[in-house]
């Protein structure tokens, strides 16, 4: 939870108004691959976040998980790399929009209308609880060029959620939420990694920590 401030004008006169919205901490995904072929390969990252649960097994939980990022990388053949990525990049977000004080100051550099299709930017990630809520980060990595329509396309903006703003065809074969689109056939997402070598999980604990300043 954030505290921010906002400039408005009520008639003529200049208001400064404070609310209180719901935030999450940047941050950075460090995720290490290594392509074992011997050409450079372009390679895309899917990455999911699911509460954490015991009591069922992956196919009647597989709706939980939620797609936080889907981008391309490349990695040169024979090589080990960590890719890393921020959050604000994800391609499920709704674009940043610019604020009263970014126009009044002139810190606008293009003219062109503004896209509002998106997941809003600061409600990627769930509020979590005080004491910490657990939860499954699931990274799947695949090859862009059996998964592209076009192998040149990129992954940029809020393509996940809303396709290409250019009207060109969505640039990913795969059905959307792939791979949890489908009955997986696994008791445990442990199990699914142990069986799917281009796949990592790890467990993340998602803690609110109250009203911060902005």
């Amino acid at each position: 939870m954030i505290e921010k401030e906002y400039t408005v004008f009520l008639g003529r006169k200049e208001q400064v108004v404070h609310s209180s919205v719901l935030d999450y901490l940047p941050f950075t995904y460090h995720i290490t691959v290594q392509n074992r072929g011997e050409a450079k390969t372009r390679l895309v990252f899917r990455v999911f976040l699911a509460p954490v649960k015991y009591a069922e097994n992956l196919d009647q939980r597989r709706n939980d998980f939620v797609e936080l990022d889907r981008f391309v990388g490349e990695v040169e053949g024979g090589a080990k790399r960590t890719i890393t990525r921020q959050s604000d990049q994800s391609s499920v977000l709704v674009p940043s929009s610019p604020s009263f004080q970014d126009i009044r100051e002139g810190n606008i550099d293009t003219c062109e209308p503004l896209c509002g299709c998106g997941w809003p930017r600061n409600l990627l990630i769930p509020r979590g609880t005080a004491p910490g809520m657990r939860a499954d980060l699931y990274v799947l990595v695949t090859d862009w060029g059996e998964d592209a329509v076009d192998t040149d396309a990129t992954l940029s903006g809020s393509v996940s959620y809303c396709g290409k703003r250019d009207g060109s065809v969505f640039p990913d074969r795969r059905n959307m939420g792939f791979p949890f689109d489908r009955e997986l056939g696994f008791d445990t997402l442990e199990e699914m990694v142990g069986s799917v070598p281009n796949s990592a999980a790890t467990e993340v604990t998602i803690t609110f920590l109250g009203l911060q300043s902005d």
